[in-house]
C-alpha cells in the first residue's frame, strides 16, 4: 500500500505543473459605449489605479517606459490564490491599449486587448469597443480555478471598467449598461 503523504504530494506535483497550450482561455465582445474614446482609454490606460476599482487587482506598481509603453508588476488575489506578475502595457491613444505578461511566472499567456473605434455618428461620446482576453495559466491548480470562475472574471471586467469611467465623468450618454455586448469569442 503507498502511504497516503506520497499519494499527496503526487497529486500537488501534478496539480501545480504547466497546463497544457491548449487550454487557453479566450473571450472576446463589441459593444457601443456611451463615453468617448478618449475617456475609456484614459481609464483602461490608467493601470496606476487598477487596485481601485478592477476586481481581484490588489496591487499595481507602474513604470512609465515612454508615453505609450508601460511596464506593470501586478499583484491578483482570486481566493485561495493571490500572485503577481508582469506586464507590458503599450497604447496608441486613442484607440488601443493591449497588455501583455512578459515573465510567465502565473501564466503562460494572458493579453487583453482595448480597442475604441468610432461610435455612433453625430454623437462624439460613443465609441464602439473590442475587448479581448486571452489567458491560460501556468500550474493546472490555478487553470482549474480560473475554469470555475472564468463566467464571473469576464461578465466583471468590461463592467469594473464602466463604472470607473462614470465614477471620473460623470453618466453615459446612453444606458450602455443595458445594452447586450456582441460576443465574437468564447473559450474556455
Amino acid at each position: 500500500m503507498i502511504p497516503r503523504s506520497t499519494l499527496i504530494r503526487a497529486a500537488a506535483r501534478q496539480l501545480t505543473t504547466p497546463a497544457p497550450s491548449e487550454r487557453v482561455m479566450s473571450y472576446s465582445e463589441r459593444r457601443l459605449l456611451g463615453f468617448s474614446a478618449d475617456k475609456m482609454f484614459s481609464v483602461v490606460n490608467n493601470v496606476a489605479e487598477y487596485p481601485q476599482f478592477v476586481p481581484w487587482c490588489t496591487r499595481a506598481d507602474v513604470r512609465r517606459i515612454s508615453a505609450s509603453v508601460q511596464v506593470a508588476e501586478l499583484q491578483i488575489g482570486f481566493p485561495p490564490i493571490h500572485e503577481h506578475y508582469t506586464s507590458r502595457v503599450t497604447s496608441l491613444e486613442p484607440n488601443v491599449v493591449r497588455s501583455v505578461c512578459t515573465d510567465g511566472r502565473v501564466f503562460n499567456v494572458l493579453e487583453t486587448t482595448w480597442r475604441f473605434g468610432p461610435g455612433k455618428p453625430h454623437n462624439p461620446e460613443t465609441t464602439m469597443l473590442h475587448f479581448s482576453l486571452d489567458f491560460e495559466f501556468r500550474s493546472k491548480l490555478h487553470a482549474y480555478f480560473a475554469h470555475m470562475f472564468f463566467d464571473q472574471v469576464v461578465k466583471t471586467m468590461v463592467g469594473a471598467f464602466l463604472k470607473r469611467t462614470e465614477q471620473i465623468y460623470g453618466p453615459p450618454s446612453f444606458d450602455h449598461f443595458n445594452s447586450k455586448a456582441e460576443v465574437l469569442a468564447y473559450k474556455h
